[in-house]
């Protein structure tokens, strides 16, 4: 033997001898405390007591091995470092216990004893070395740190209540975690393994993991990297509890998903602390995925609800604006769709309560449904008409190009809305839309009580006007409309009105179809002129709003082609004014549409029935 390998030997031997004398000690003190009245006569204190026994015992006889150890040997103190701190940290935890439950003077004396003699060897124990660290790289217990790969991420979500799971091979550390928490008042679980930490987690889904790091088929990182794959699992918090006091180490394990990091021999006043705050952010996660579930509630709710009467993109607003529901707007270019059925009042008091909602509701569904493909706001409905916007909440640059086919799809959607009328013993109905671009002040509008999202101003009331000018089956178009449309419009007639409010006359488009991307046509087959044989008397009375007004024509019909009627009338008429008819045996309604010459006018008839239909058939089949 060289003179190196023995100063080696003497060195090894000193040393083992340094943390025998502590341990002597403790099984002194140990052996003293069991003759202690207050302990033999208690079997609790005393089984404990037998526990820091036994494990003194069992750290004596691990030091035997360092007498083998050679200076190369890193592995093997790498290994009982980390078995004695299990160890001691059964003398230490045992012994907080006992003074904690022991009240006897003389008897919390000796624990003291005890645990200063397991703190002396525990300061020994780490300053124990075999001279040469450079060669921690060939320990496979460091080699688990440097396989750690960063990049597992933490999920917030985790679950925790107030059932943990310890896992730990050594049974009397695992043992002694168990203790320690039940007193604590946890519910408790071990496994002796990592695979059948794993099992456990998918069966009885603990609420917190204490998993210790060195283990003989899966160690505790292994573990960790399943647990963090596993959907299932990675909710699930996990507290390292490991005897290697390696730096690098405890931040690769909260890199790679452990919630915390604790050394054994582990105090019981830190463990009961880092559990205590593990849980209280567990109750608080779980009040902020009860509040995110309560949210998604309420929001599939108002999506139900308020989907019905408001469009998605409101909705949408609603739900993720802060701001969404405060009072207040801003200047918005928008625009703007006008529709209602021509003639409804008419129709209305022919019909039964039930009948004329019926009516309504088979007019509103196919209107909103299209309405919602062009990705228009529906802004209201107000008796049997609709309010319609393009470019709020949400705008875009093809606004104007949606309002015009939407206007065009709206008309062609009539015949669907009649077919129902007809299944559902319902008169048919036509309808008259106006369009019109410009700005206005879009927002929240009302009180605190009760509010709505819409939009006013001037433009509102153009359109409002413009709408009014329609017949059934037209639609016109304000000069901004169309100016601002980059889509091809297939335009009829353009006729200049003197709307009320609006100082010069304005001159509006009638809109037949839209050229590409749209591709839409009205069907307009206009019918030939019926000329009748004998004139028919009637008397015209303007309409000031929805009365009768002072002002009256006299005028003879002399043809009729569809709804229309050609009458010639000694004076002026006002062009596209609406009139209430005298003359037939059932009262109606129309709007004066055309001058076709200096005495010849054409009535568009808005609130036609069967009756009137019949009546004005029969007459024009007299000759032509």
């Amino acid at each position: 033997m060289s003179n190196r390998d023995r100063i080696f030997r003497a060195y090894l031997d000193d040393q083992r001898q340094s943390l025998q004398a502590p341990l002597a000690s403790v099984q002194a003190f140990t052996e003293s405390l069991l003759e202690q009245d207050a302990i033999s006569q208690s079997s609790e204190l005393k089984a404990d007591v037998k526990k820091i026994a036994k494990a003194a015992v069992t750290m004596t006889e691990m030091l035997a091995s360092i007498s083998g150890f050679a200076q190369d040997s890193q592995t093997e103190l790498s290994r009982l470092r980390h078995d004695l701190r299990n160890a001691i940290g059964l003398v230490d935890g045992y012994g907080d216990m006992l003074l904690e439950d022991c009240d006897d003077e003389v008897a919390g004396d000796y624990i003291r004893q005890i645990r200063h003699q397991s703190r002396l060897f525990q300061g020994r124990l780490e300053q124990f070395n075999l001279g040469d660290d450079g060669k921690v790289a060939s320990d496979p217990i460091a080699a688990i740190f440097k396989s750690f790969k960063r990049g597992i991420i933490r999920d917030d979500r985790e679950h925790m209540a107030a059932s943990i799971l310890v896992v730990d091979d050594n049974d009397s550390s695992r043992d002694l975690l168990a203790h320690q928490l039940q007193r604590q008042n946890y519910m408790v679980i071990e496994a002796a393994s990592g695979a059948r930490c794993l099992e456990i987690m998918r069966s009885a889904e603990p609420d917190l993991v204490l998993l210790d790091l060195v283990m003989p088929d899966m160690n505790g990182y292994e573990v960790l990297q399943v647990i963090r794959a596993d959907e299932a699992l990675r909710r699930i918090p996990v507290v390292v509890v490991s005897g290697m006091q390696d730096e690098e180490g405890a931040v690769r394990c909260i890199d790679a998903g452990a919630s915390d990091y604790l050394l054994k021999p582990v105090n019981g006043t830190l463990l009961r602390a880092r559990i205590g705050a593990s849980l209280e952010a567990k109750r608080w996660r779980d009040r902020e995925r009860e509040y995110l579930a309560e949210l998604e509630k309420s929001q599939r709710f108002i999506r139900k609800i308020f989907g019905r009467y408001l469009s998605d993109e409101i909705v949408q607003r609603l739900l993720d604006d802060n701001d969404g529901l405060q009072l207040g707007g801003e200047l918005r270019q928008v625009t703007i769709l006008m529709a209602d059925i021509r003639g409804f009042s008419a129709l209305s008091q022919q019909l039964a309560p039930e009948q004329c909602v019926q009516l309504l509701n088979n007019y509103f569904a196919a209107m909103t449904e299209v309405i919602q493909r062009f990705r228009g706001t529906v802004d209201e409905f107000v008796g049997d008409g609709i309010l319609v916007i393009f470019g709020a909440p949400l705008s875009d640059s093809d606004d104007c190009d949606r309002a015009l086919a939407c206007a065009v799809a709206m008309q062609l959607a009539v015949e669907t809305v009649n077919e129902r009328n007809r299944a559902d013993n319902l008169p048919e109905i036509t309808i008259g839309i106006g369009l019109n671009t410009g700005d206005v002040v879009a927002g929240n509008i009302g009180s605190e009580l009760r509010s709505k999202y819409g939009v006013v101003g001037h433009n509102v009331n153009l359109t409002g006007r413009i709408e009014s000018c329609t017949v059934g089956g037209q639609i016109l178009a304000a000069p901004a409309t169309i100016a601002a449309s980059t889509v091809q419009v297939l335009a009829g007639r353009r006729i200049s009105v003197s709307l009320k409010g609006m100082g010069d006359a304005v001159m509006l488009t009638e809109v037949l179809g839209v050229g590409i991307p749209y591709d839409l046509l009205l069907e307009s087959a206009p019918e030939e002129w019926q000329s009748y044989k004998e004139n028919i008397s009637l008397t015209l009375s303007v309409m000031a709003g929805k009365k009768n007004g002072a002002k009256q024509f006299k005028v003879e019909v002399c043809a009729r082609a569809g709804e229309s009627l050609r009458v010639v009338s000694a004076e002026v008429l006002p062009v596209l004014a609406d009139v209430s008819i005298e003359g037939f045996e059932v009262a109606c309604y129309a709007k004066i549409t055309e001058q076709l010459s200096g005495r010849e006018y054409v009535l568009t008839l808005t609130s036609a029935n069967t009756q009137l239909r019949s009546l004005l058939q029969m007459n024009s089949s007299r000759g032509r």
